[in-house]
């Protein structure tokens, strides 16, 4: 799912918004990054597509595949406190 990279499509992350704003798909993980205490992140179609930026500690294993397959989610380097992020 990951290919290593940061990012996968068709996946979502449960829970722990922290805030969303509607932007491209691509630019979904930059924003993120730029975004304090973000630390992973959920796009979707909803709303002409949404960025939903997240919190908290996150891995890549707790991502879950879903049958969208225009969803896009990942986690960013921001995320001192949880466990290591590996491809």
């Amino acid at each position: 799912m990951w290919n290593g990279n940061n990012w996968a499509m068709s996946c979502d992350f449960h829970g722990n918004d922290l805030a969303n704003v509607q932007i491209k798909p691509e630019l979904c993980g930059g924003k993120c990054s730029a975004t304090p205490r973000c630390t992973h992140f959920t796009w979707t179609q909803w709303n002409g597509g949404t960025c939903w930026m997240k919190k908290g500690p996150v891995s890549k294993a707790n991502a879950f595949s879903t049958n969208d397959l225009t969803m896009v989610c990942g986690v960013t380097n921001n995320n001192p406190t949880g466990p290591p992020i590996s491809g």
